[in-house]
């Protein structure tokens, strides 16, 4: 099976566009092979590009439900490179996302920290005083509010027509994350009661969840340092969520705002 990937390679660096759904770590739980139909990336990608240096590196995460720039080291020495330029906030990411519910404020800055949840792998949580957990900050601009049909196929050519009851208000963002903690975009969403369409972990604990086809969450950019003479990698993935979500579906969004503000 093909990825369809975009492969940019410069200087020891990869950077691939990755599916959603697929796994970029060889080591899978049972549980989700059950659950989920997952490919592992590395050996597509191998089977694809049969001259790729081996064992190619892992350099930061992306979470297998998230499409999007994905950073692999091609040797020892670029992975060590590349992994302190991600810990030394050198390396500039850029998210989109659809969340729940239109968002009033057209820009947020949330500095909320991350925590594990105990005795739970694959959750994390907002820092409280009895974990607190590790300072995170995350920069969100509000690109469009409007609607969006969960059922509507990603492929489907045209949208059929539908009544205003068979579309969820949703807003379109672009996120900048400071940090880059675990799962740091879905919880900071949640902290704004606007969880991320489709996050099975985070959008159900305060809402019903979407039963959509994916999380709604994509790595659009990453401007990654690769020397001192200041050469950067900017490697953009394009944006696979504006086409989802339409302008309108019979309500207003100004005079919803003000019914909700009385």
């Amino acid at each position: 099976m093909m990825l369809g990937l975009m492969v940019i390679r410069r200087k020891d660096i990869q950077v691939i566009k990755k599916n959603f759904q697929f796994r970029i770590y060889t080591f899978f739980l049972k549980e989700y092979t059950i659950l989920f139909i997952m490919y592992i990336v590395l050996s597509l990608l191998y089977n694809q590009i049969p001259n790729l240096p081996k064992p190619l590196r892992n350099v930061h995460q992306l979470d297998h439900a998230t499409s999007g720039c994905y950073c692999l080291a091609l040797t020892k020495k670029s992975a060590g490179i590349a992994s302190v330029a991600f810990a030394k906030r050198k390396v500039d990411k850029y998210y989109l996302a659809i969340v729940r519910g239109w968002m009033k404020n057209d820009s947020y800055v949330v500095e909320q920290p991350i925590a594990d949840v105990p005795n739970n792998r694959y959750r994390m949580c907002i820092g409280t005083e009895d974990n607190p957990g590790k300072s995170s900050k995350t920069e969100i601009k509000v690109l469009r509010r409007g609607y969006f049909n969960s059922s509507l196929p990603p492929s489907s050519s045209t949208t059929p027509p539908l009544s205003p009851s068979e579309y969820i208000q949703v807003t379109l963002i672009r996120l900048h994350p400071i940090t880059g903690r675990r799962h740091q975009l879905r919880l900071h969403c949640q902290f704004l009661n606007h969880p991320i369409v489709g996050d099975w972990h985070y959008e159900r604990q305060i809402m019903d969840y979407t039963d959509t086809w994916r999380m709604m969450l994509h790595a659009q950019k990453l401007v990654i340092p690769l020397n001192k003479n200041e050469e950067v990698l900017d490697v953009d993935a394009g944006d696979p969520f504006s086409e989802l979500v339409t302008e309108n579906s019979g309500y207003d969004y100004v005079d919803e705002v003000q019914r909700e503000n009385k």
